[in-house]
């Protein structure tokens, strides 16, 4: 029973760290999560992308210039 509470007390005086710069990893992470979204939608969306490129691509070529 002893070990429990021992177990507990270091496990609450654990949690309990200085929280002093907590603010800015989780704004380093938040943009490192928004990132790798993007990056992900790009690798997922990339045939969508290429297709529009070229639509658009074709589309400048039809064009005359004044």
């Amino acid at each position: 029973m002893a070990l429990i509470t021992f177990l507990q007390a270091w496990l609450v005086s654990w949690l309990h760290r200085e929280e002093r710069g907590q603010g800015s990893i989780e704004y380093v992470l938040l943009i490192l999560a928004v990132v790798l979204f993007l990056i992900a939608a790009a690798f997922l969306l990339r045939d969508v992308l290429v297709s529009a490129v070229n639509s658009i691509q074709s589309w400048v070529n039809t064009l005359s210039a004044p």
